[in-house]
């Protein structure tokens, strides 16, 4: 009997190496990553300038307490490309999320805003924790308690009920620009155009969690960018790290402003080691968005038309290298298994959706290659 706790749905293979983005087994057999560990993985597997920053000694000491050069360095890169103000580092998203949420407390403690209300979105994830839960909307069936602050849950893309809701008051409001563990959904241009204009107009706070949206996956740093929407906060993960747990959360001068020494802390979080990895993920991220722009053309032009011609597919909605394929049947976890056999490493979501996030580093070729591999497998169901 295993003394780990498991609580996810694993792999069943274990994998003893990996290049590009590649992964080899214990049977010798390489698979094409597509999935990349939900999304961690930007930069493929073993790339050279990551194993070039690990090869060189680092300060063993890991404590946030401890200074060091490199957190106001990635903090300048980070703000100077977003255009933000102040990034405070964390060790993973979910965490990220409960800073952002307390810091945007905080902004509106000192406002002394008399309306506390919460606007999330049907459909939404935001972490695991507590804090993160309670904005939460997709697991809210697993019945874990809320936080005591008043949430409104809108539906994501109604244009309509959004602009009704703020005029009766919206302290401050979190969204995904693309929901990822919906199925790679975004809102109507209308919807984004709205929200920015009633931001201006009433004020409200503003968390984008760009935690699998961000960092090049739309082909844009910020997939923020795409929409124009004005974000007080955002807040980033999964790769940022290259491997190693590091989130950060992005600030406006008028958040941080609210925010004093003690209101919030991390033990680990901006760590010398994580940090030196987010230098070349930052820098290999900045140097591929074009190729990802190039290859969300060829979704749209080419693949995408292909994959719309199998009768067993519904729809595809993909933004850059965020490309969800949904089906007619609910024959998602089978594909999975029989890509899987082949060589194709994907995410299946709600019985539905084959959801692929591949590292930013794949080919035209590839790209084509797993598009044909998938099509072909759902053609057999």
């Amino acid at each position: 009997m295993s003394s780990f706790l498991q609580l996810f749905h694993p792999f069943p293979f274990k994998v003893i190496d990996g290049h590009d983005i590649y992964l080899q087994l214990e049977d010798g057999k390489k698979y094409m990553d597509l999935f990349t560990g939900l999304g961690v993985n930007l930069l493929g597997h073993n790339h050279p300038d990551i194993i070039e920053a690990l090869s060189h000694p680092f300060p063993m000491h890991l404590c946030a307490l401890l200074e060091h050069s490199l957190k106001e360095e990635v903090a300048r890169d980070l703000a100077r490309i977003t255009k933000f103000d102040k990034v405070f580092f964390s060790n993973s998203g979910t965490e990220a999320i409960e800073g952002a949420l307390k810091f945007m407390w905080k902004w509106l403690e000192k406002r002394s805003s008399t309306n506390e209300r919460v606007f999330a979105f049907r459909d939404s994830f935001h972490g695991r924790t507590l804090g993160s839960l309670s904005v939460t909307d997709l697991f809210s069936h697993q019945n874990f308690p809320r936080l005591n602050i008043d949430v409104v849950f809108l539906p994501f893309g109604d244009t309509q009920m959004l602009a009704q809701e703020v005029e009766r008051g919206c302290g401050f409001m979190i969204l995904e620009p693309v929901q990822g563990a919906a199925g790679v959904k975004c809102a109507p241009d209308d919807f984004y155009r709205t929200l920015t204009r009633l931001q201006k107009e009433f004020g409200f706070g503003l968390i984008v969690d760009e935690i699998q949206s961000g960092l090049g996956r739309t082909g844009e740093f910020l997939a923020s960018t795409l929409f124009g929407l004005e974000p007080d906060i955002v807040t980033l993960a999964k790769g940022l790290g290259g491997g190693i747990p590091l989130g950060a959360i992005l600030i406006k001068e008028r958040i941080a402003n609210a925010i004093k020494p003690g209101d919030h802390g991390t033990t680990m979080g901006g760590n010398y080691l994580a940090l030196r990895l987010a230098k070349v993920v930052i820098k290999q991220v900045q140097n591929l968005l074009d190729h990802v722009r190039n290859l969300d053309m060829l979704m749209k032009d080419i693949l995408a038309p292909q994959l719309l011609n199998n009768e067993k597919i519904r729809t595809v909605r993909h933004k850059g290298l965020f490309i969800a394929i949904e089906l007619k049947v609910e024959k998602a976890d089978e594909v999975k298994e029989i890509l899987f056999e082949k060589g194709y490493l994907v995410n299946s979501i709600r019985r539905k959706i084959i959801r692929l996030l591949p590292p930013l580093i794949i080919t035209i070729d590839e790209l084509r290659e797993a598009v044909q591999q998938i099509n072909e497998v759902i053609e057999e169901f």
